[in-house]
């Protein structure tokens, strides 16, 4: 794990993760870009509040993103369960089509 230096609407702090110095760059850039634009819309609100209304939205994306990738998860075992059904006919078929064709050689 690294250890980096932020600062988060400027209150700094330092956080250990896995993640790459760069990634935790833009996800601070991220965070400090959205509590500045949150502060200037809403003059009369506290750079906490700021800060819990951010958490709030990111946490709401985080979920409605969890439950998209649930749905794309699902329709890909669909996908592979439909594609492993139509092998399995496939191979039927050609079974049947050699078999056709031994019997005919086998008339001629």
């Amino acid at each position: 794990m690294d250890k980096y230096d932020i600062e988060i609407g400027d209150i700094a702090m330092t956080v250990k993760t896995d993640e790459n110095e760069d990634f935790v760059r833009f996800v601070v850039d991220e965070l400090n870009a959205q509590l500045s634009a949150m502060l200037s819309k809403n003059p009369h609100c506290t750079k906490l509040e700021a800060a819990l209304l951010s958490a709030l939205e990111y946490d709401c994306e985080r979920i409605r993103l969890e439950k998209k990738v649930k749905n794309l998860e699902a329709q890909v075992a669909l996908y592979t369960a439909n594609v492993n059904r139509l092998k399995a006919e496939n191979q039927t078929l050609r079974r049947s089509a050699e078999s056709a064709n031994n019997e005919t050689d086998e008339k001629e």
